[in-house]
Order: structure tokens, then sequence, then C-alpha cells
């Protein structure tokens, strides 16, 4: 009988906690490429997202007591969608309504972005390094090894 060879994969990437939620960012290098192009990607949906809203007319100056709320309620709805592209462009999709759920505050949220994306990215500089050192490592272990078969 033929025994299965069985290779683990471990995941490139690291666990990321917002507040309680815990969530794995994938810092594999095609994944990396979605990162670093978040800004733009980001843009397409706010595109699609003012698309979806262009029927309603938003008022260049806005009086208190003339404030239509479902004017407002649209603003926001643009404004949250952009913010949750980014978390699902970042962390994968669905998982800003995740951190929604727990934490329903779009302000909050919105502000943390800029720290996670300044932690994910020193996080990944730290791997760079070690994948650095490892590929360093590989290649002097082969060169040690040509040089003593000469």
């Amino acid at each position: 009988m033929t025994q299965e060879v069985k290779i683990d994969i471990n995941r490139t990437g690291f666990p990321v906690k917002i507040g309680e939620v815990g969530l794995w960012f994938d810092s594999s290098l095609e994944n990396l490429r979605r990162f670093f192009n978040v800004e733009e990607l980001a843009q397409e949906k706010l595109k699609e997202a003012q698309e979806k809203a262009k029927h309603i007319h938003f008022p260049d100056d806005v009086e208190v007591e003339n404030i239509d709320i479902k004017t407002v309620d649209a603003a926001l709805d643009v404004n949250k969608e952009f913010i949750a592209a980014q978390y699902d462009i970042i962390f994968g999709d669905g998982q800003f309504k995740k951190i929604y759920k727990k934490y329903p505050d779009i302000i909050a949220l919105e502000k943390a972005l800029n720290v996670v994306g300044l932690a994910i990215a020193k996080k990944i500089d730290e791997q760079e390094a070690e994948r650095s050192e490892q590929i360093e490592e590989k290649k002097n272990e082969a060169l040690n090894k040509k040089a003593k078969k000469k």
C-alpha cells in the first residue's frame, strides 16, 4: 500500500487585532500588490458608491433647519462604503462587516485605518528583513558548499 505524502503549508501573514476583533493580514507577495494599491482600489469602490448616490442632491450650502435626513444618510453611506472597501481590500471581503458589527462607529473606524496601515507597513518591513536574511543565509550556504567541492 502506498503511503500518502503530506506537506503542510503555512500561510504567509500575521494576525491583526482591531479592538476585540481578530483578523488576518495576508502578507503573501500576491496580496501585497493589493495592499500597496489600497487607495486606488478604494477610489474605484468610492466611484461605484457615488454612482449609486447620484440621484440624491447634495446641497452646496447646508442650513441646519433644512437638513434632509435622506441626503445625510446617503452621504454617510457613501463614506461608509469607502471605509468598508479599504478594510475589505486589506483584510479580505466581508471583514469590515465583522468589525462594524462590534464597533458601529464609522468615524472611529476611519481614524483606525491610518494606524492599521502604519502597523501593517512596519510588520511588512520586518518580514522583508527576515526574508532577505534567509535568502542571504541560503546564498552563503550554497557558496560554501561550492567552495568545499573545489
